[in-house]
């Protein structure tokens, strides 16, 4: 039997042998599959080309334009958040076929593909904020020499407040072709099991570290009537929720912990009872989510001239603090915005007398 007849006979038996991952048992990168496709279509005739092309296609096979290109691509590939099963069947033939893995942090990754089995003869090379000016260059000449670059970050979906946009900015820029290999991502998880309103939502990423500058960034979201979606710390959540009620006033919200995880968990609640709660309790630990619904036509109702009239007949009965808070309980708006409403109302009263 001629070489290359014997070649594609043993891949045929190959992938009949092994259904989950056929390309993980022949072939160890890119190189290896415009190999098998030279091998193919050089040991039939022409008139069987398109036979091969079709059984190809109908196996269970990653095929790719990436075979019949000059230039190679970029893969953007999700990675389990917390579940090792969530890792599809397609980003793990992307994983191994890869000629270089482009990392967040490279010992992350290569623990995933250890716990998961899958095997690699691709090169390694970390990309991250901190490198992404210096290692862009070289992804881009690797591609544009026909490599596939799969990029990953330490869990979840690439680019989601994590490195990247500016890699595939440049794919796009340079021409090279960029593929999404869909799967976990912590805002969507956390969203489809929430129950809020998810027909229109807004991941504002991670909250600002300091407390002027989270401030400012909630505020800019109070007056929208969408779900807004953050990342957070365990240690600051207490912290992070006593800002988020001050600034959004008392509304229903869910802290999303440790996503697909054994211990996975919805505390879904009022702003104001989950702030109590979470001053009591130790921190919590693993990766946190908060999500927080937006404002309803009740909190629009409440312009600043109706609030003014409402601490002002409030404030004639009864304590500023009082006021403040029967205010912000019937209004649903910020008890810092109502606080310092009624500020002014009592400063202004004392410059009357």
């Amino acid at each position: 039997m001629p070489t290359k007849i014997a070649s594609l006979h043993f891949f045929i038996s190959t992938l009949h042998e092994n259904t989950l991952y056929p390309t993980a048992t022949f072939f160890g990168n890119t190189s290896s599959w415009r190999l098998f496709h030279f091998l193919s279509l050089s040991a039939c005739s022409k008139s069987k080309h398109h036979l091969i092309l079709r059984f190809i296609k109908s196996s269970k096979v990653e095929y790719t334009n990436l075979m019949m290109q000059s230039t190679g691509q970029l893969a953007v590939i999700a990675t389990p958040i917390g579940n090792l099963g969530d890792l599809s069947p397609r980003a793990a033939r992307m994983l191994q076929n890869a000629d270089i893995l482009a990392c967040e942090d490279t010992r992350v990754t290569r623990k995933l593909l250890s716990l998961t089995g899958l095997r690699t003869s691709a090169k390694f090379m970390p990309y991250h904020d901190h490198n992404g000016k210096l290692m862009r260059p070289k992804l881009l000449a690797a591609m544009s020499a026909g490599n596939l670059v799969a990029l990953v970050s330490d869990a979840g979906t690439p680019l989601v407040s994590d490195p990247g946009y500016k890699l595939v900015a440049a794919c796009h820029d340079a021409g090279i072709d960029v593929i999404t290999i869909p799967g976990p991502s912590a805002v969507l998880a956390a969203l489809s099991a929430a129950g809020l309103p998810s027909n229109r939502f807004l991941f504002a990423g991670f909250v600002p570290n300091s407390q002027k500058a989270a401030s400012t960034a909630f505020r800019e979201f109070t007056a929208l009537p969408i779900t807004t979606i953050w990342f957070e710390s365990p240690r600051r959540l207490g912290a992070t929720l006593q800002l988020m009620y001050e600034e959004f006033g008392d509304r229903l919200a869910v802290v999303a912990r440790e996503l697909t995880k054994l211990h996975e968990n919805f505390h879904r609640d009022s702003l104001k009872l989950l702030k109590n709660f979470y001053a009591k309790s130790v921190a919590p630990k693993g990766e946190i989510v908060i999500l927080i619904s937006g404002a309803n036509e009740r909190n629009n109702e409440f312009d600043e001239i109706k609030l003014i009239s409402m601490l002002r007949e409030e404030m004639q009965a009864t304590s500023l603090r009082d006021a403040v808070q029967t205010v912000t309980q019937v209004s649903g708006q910020p008890r810092k915005k109502i606080y310092s409403l009624a500020i002014d109302l009592n400063s202004e009263g004392k410059k009357k007398n």
